[in-house]
């Protein structure tokens, strides 16, 4: 019983620690700045002229 205990565990482990790489990698691959170099955010004087 203990073996499926320490199974449950070392897999609940390694769920979250797949999730975190993911949401690190996720995180630290997607930059604001450059989607605010592709498609910056109009100002209301450019919209007058």
């Amino acid at each position: 019983m203990l073996n499926w205990w320490l199974a449950t565990i070392s897999l609940g482990g390694f769920l979250v620690i797949s999730i975190g790489l993911v949401l690190y990698t996720l995180k630290s691959s997607v930059s604001s700045d450059d989607a605010y170099r592709v498609d910056p955010i109009p100002n209301d004087d450019s919209e007058n002229k």
